[in-house]
């Protein structure tokens, strides 16, 4: 994703896929969790651009994300079977720091480093199926899941160094969905998210 109308000066590009494990934590109005919930692992992609701040190693990023999240389950006592299959697209904000970053030598660049990031996202439904007892439903406008997810996610990762103009990327982010507003006797539905990834990125200052 390009960031039309800002300056490419040290702007840095990046396009990611991976797999995300999604566990759902779900409590009806009692503040009952709901049982016995399988996760289900689906693709994700990512593309986004981060800023370096002050000429540091310390990054600023945007990323605009889509995840697929499942969960499925049974309870044998009642006999009731239950799945659900979910699809959001969100923005993600954040800011990383790059350790041992390679220097620029004979007008090239080469190797490793690592970053640490903190992040927060939103997330938007886009599509959505439950299956209860074989009964299929749509989830758009069912309040649970048709509203957005506001989530805190940190990541480790590395970077290897092609050259000074691209860069291969593996990160692993953990992530946690909070809730905002008042949710007293209300059903509440939260995610943890697990997501391994690979990429792609393009350092734009380099790039001919």
């Amino acid at each position: 994703m390009v960031l039309l109308g800002l300056s490419s000066v040290g702007q840095i590009i990046n396009f990611e896929t991976g797999k995300v494990l999604s566990r759902f934590d779900y409590k009806n109005s009692s503040g009952d969790k709901l049982e016995g919930l399988k996760s289900d692992v689906y693709s994700n992609l990512g593309a986004g651009a981060r800023f370096p701040l002050f000429n540091t190693n310390f990054h600023a990023l945007l990323n605009a994300n889509y995840n697929r999240y499942g969960a499925k389950g049974s309870d044998p006592v009642l006999g009731n079977y239950y799945e659900w299959d979910v699809k959001y697209i969100g923005v993600c904000f954040g800011f990383d720091y790059e350790f041992n970053r390679p220097e620029v030598t004979r007008n090239e660049q080469h190797g490793f480093s690592y970053y640490i990031r903190a992040a927060i996202s939103t997330e938007f439904l886009m599509d959505g199926m439950q299956n209860l007892n074989n009964q299929i439903s749509n989830l758009k406008g069912v309040e649970e899941f048709d509203r957005p997810i506001y989530s805190a996610r940190a990541t480790l990762g590395f970077n290897y160094y092609i050259n000074k103009t691209y860069i291969l990327f593996g990160q692993y982010t953990g992530g946690r969905s909070f809730l905002i507003g008042d949710y007293a006797n209300k059903e509440q539905l939260r995610f943890t998210t697990h997501s391994l990834s690979i990429g792609l990125a393009i350092n734009l200052m380099y790039f001919q």
